[in-house]
């Protein structure tokens, strides 16, 4: 019986997700490109078929196929391919698209099913005001008149990055997977970091300054080469937030000309305010921290030179919040948001039968437990 009923489930969501592309697409949007769909910013993609075809079946292929993209209003020539690393194996792609006007990320929130994490945390730390933060909101995506679903607009960490906020840097780099800001157990700084800016450039000595005073433990030379503000507070937030993909993972780390230090840039936010497993949903206890100290080194610093605030910022859980105000101002914002993308939610083909009431509900949960309010 239990087969049964589960085949009869598996049937019933199929035909409803047919249900839902067939209703958007038959509708060809009379003809007209709407620029708003469900109330949000509507990004209108066309392209050949076949290439489509190619693009949802080839997921680890990052071969670019030609489009039109049309938003606000505006179309343009532009490619698209594949992009992520863990996510190309959901069912909802995410897409890399470039244009005359540069790259832009729209991605499939396949490990968040509130939608919200990301964005949310993008707005804490924006609120702190240390950070360059990539820009994402919310918009409803469509391929060939069909309505693919929900996205997050994201801003990739990029040279025109750096342009739209008039910031000059001398380099950029991105950690790759298991890497670490270390020389030990014979590691090297092209083993454990993507330079990304300038790309023409294999030359790693401005972090190799970096990592040798940080295997030092020479406070001094940290001093001068690290923004210690921005990279506490990066390790306070993530802390707060359990970012635990913004100390292993996803960590894009640029130096300025202005001062010649290193700071940190949040991004990919989406695995955030505690763990949805199979078996419930979970708030985790414990946050790691880099091997060699990278964040509890600049957050020592930090503290030892605001010793007013110590007591205050060694809570960590505190910190984060404090930043928005109250309790009432953050669950503000999480409905706010909820109402802003509801109604697309609500109708995107790969995400039929979530609560998303339940899954912010979530959130909710951690920041009460973090703050101890119930």
């Amino acid at each position: 019986m239990n087969g049964k009923m589960k085949i009869l489930k598996t049937f019933t969501r199929a035909f409803y997700v047919a249900g839902i592309f067939l209703f958007v697409s038959c509708s060809q949007f009379n003809n007209e490109v709407p620029q708003k769909l469900f109330g949000l910013p509507h990004i209108a993609i066309e392209m050949r078929e076949d290439d489509f075809a190619d693009l949802r079946k080839n997921a680890l292929v990052n071969e670019y196929a030609a489009i039109t993209i049309e938003k606000d209003g505006v179309k343009k020539t532009g490619k698209i391919r594949r992009r992520g690393n863990s996510s190309r194996y959901y069912p909802k792609p995410s897409f890399h698209i470039k244009t005359d006007e540069g790259d832009w990320h729209y991605v499939a929130q396949n490990a968040d099913k509130s939608y919200c994490r990301e964005v949310f945390a993008n707005i804490i730390f924006e609120k702190d005001g240390d950070f360059l933060v990539p820009k994402t909101h919310f918009v409803a995506l469509s391929i060939n008149n069909v309505y693919q679903g929900l996205y997050i607009s994201r801003e990739p960490i990029d040279e025109k990055f750096f342009e739209r906020r008039n910031v000059k840097i001398n380099s950029l780099y991105r950690i790759t997977m298991s890497g670490a800001f270390t020389f030990k157990d014979g590691r090297n700084s092209s083993m454990s970091f993507e330079k990304l800016i300038p790309q023409s450039s294999i030359n790693y000595d401005d972090l190799n300054i970096l990592i040798s005073a940080l295997d030092e433990n020479d406070k001094e030379r940290i001093k001068k080469i690290l923004n210690i503000d921005n990279v506490a507070k990066y390790s306070f937030m993530c802390s707060s937030i359990y970012h635990i993909d913004g100390i292993t993972n996803n960590i894009h780390i640029c130096n300025t000309k202005n001062d010649g230090k290193f700071q940190i840039i949040p991004y990919d936010l989406d695995f955030t305010f505690g763990n949805t497993r199979e078996d419930g949903f979970v708030i985790p206890t414990n946050f790691p921290k880099f091997e060699n100290g990278l964040l509890e080194k600049a957050e020592d610093i930090y503290l030892s030179e605001n010793d007013s605030i110590t007591g205050k910022l060694l809570k960590r859980e505190d910190v984060v919040f404090n930043t928005l105000h109250n309790i009432d101002n953050i669950i503000e914002i999480l409905d706010s948001l909820k109402n802003e993308f509801s109604q697309a939610y609500k109708f995107d083909p790969y995400i039929q039968g979530e609560n998303l009431g339940e899954h912010i509900a979530e959130i909710k949960t951690y920041i009460r437990t973090k703050l101890n309010k119930f």
